[in-house]
């Protein structure tokens, strides 16, 4: 068996951003009820850049920016997540009120 492969860091910090907005892209889809994977492309892993040296100024509103929108996205996974599990406690009282349990065919008289 071979481990997962461990995802390149970022070479600049425009690509470093980038990946980051395609994060946010997948996740307001995700909460927009697309499933996962289902757009052709899932993101890899982002690990933070560990040798860009400091932020560029010319990218710093850029970097607010996905900030701002990443916040935004973190507060509504709560609410996302809680409406998922009132619609699967619906789903599940409604298979048990219009379902009946299987019951054994055979009995086995020998054992």
């Amino acid at each position: 068996m071979t481990a997962p492969a461990t995802p390149d860091r970022p070479a600049t910090w425009t690509e470093a951003l980038d990946r980051l907005e395609a994060h946010a892209d997948h996740t307001e889809q995700m909460l927009q009820g697309v499933p996962a994977g289902a757009t052709g492309s899932t993101p890899e892993p982002w690990l933070p850049p560990s040798d860009l040296g400091p932020l560029p100024n010319e990218l710093v509103p850029r970097a607010r920016l996905l900030l701002a929108r990443q916040q935004q996205l973190m507060a509504a996974i709560p609410g996302a997540l809680t409406d998922n599990r009132r619609q699967q406690q619906v789903a599940d009282r409604v298979g048990r009120a219009t379902t009946t349990p299987p019951t054994p065919i055979y009995l086995d008289v020998t054992a």
